[in-house]
């Protein structure tokens, strides 16, 4: 081993082990940071998925309703769609006559244990416009802005 000027022939080199303690820390205390962000992240999707998901009865369900359709035409089935999907257990009511449909669209969500016994639902207002709505027990950062 060559010694520099400075150095004793005794002298180490290396981490103190309060130096390596402190960077665990450190690693430890970032990487809780990333998973709990990750799993923010994974919810805000899967929720996101579930408001695409009954977006798609929008279209079959208004062409129903165009045409006049008597209420037994108002199911998943009705409108040509699945009545399950991973996420979600959907049901279809008829349109109030020039009145809000509360929960025209609805999906009862399934398999996601953050989200037991909630629900999303699409209003169909009395002029045709669409409105999202969310159970109360949905937290806010994971619906998307149609639905806040």
């Amino acid at each position: 081993m060559l010694l520099t000027e400075n150095q004793s022939p005794n002298s180490q080199t290396g981490f103190t082990l309060i130096e390596v303690i402190i960077i665990i820390a450190i690693v430890g205390i970032l990487a809780s940071i990333v998973i709990a962000s990750y799993q923010n992240n994974i919810r805000k999707t899967q929720v996101s998925i579930i408001y695409q998901d009954i977006n798609h009865f929008r279209m079959p369900y208004q062409i129903l309703v165009n045409e006049g359709a008597g209420p037994t035409g108002f199911s998943p089935n009705g409108l040509n769609l699945n009545e399950k999907t991973k996420n979600c257990q959907y049901s279809v009511l008829a349109p109030n006559t020039n009145a809000t449909t509360l929960d025209a669209v609805k999906c009862q969500i399934q398999n996601l244990n953050y989200l037991t016994n909630q629900t999303i639902s699409l209003d169909l207002a009395a002029d045709g416009t669409w409105h999202c709505r969310a159970s109360s027990g949905i937290p806010a950062a994971y619906l998307p802005l149609a639905c806040q």
